[in-house]
């Protein structure tokens, strides 16, 4: 499924996960535009968590390695 708007992009994909993301696109008073990002997953049978499994130990690095190279 998918959704958008003038400002926002929604992907859904349902298996043995469901999985959702949104963009969003916000401009600030300054002319700076935001970028946020959010994704939902749910874990439907063993296929899903198997899937998962190496996706649960290697998040946090890659968020920390994301964080890292932003700007302000």
């Amino acid at each position: 499924m998918i959704e958008k708007q003038k400002d926002t992009l929604t992907l859904t994909i349902r298996d043995h996960l469901d999985v959702c993301l949104c963009i969003r696109i916000i401009k600030t008073k300054d002319y700076i535009n935001k970028l946020y990002v959010i994704i939902s997953v749910k874990i439907h049978n063993f296929w899903g968590k198997l899937y998962m499994a190496p996706v649960f130990i290697i998040h946090p690095y890659i968020v920390y390695k994301l964080f890292n190279n932003t700007h302000s």
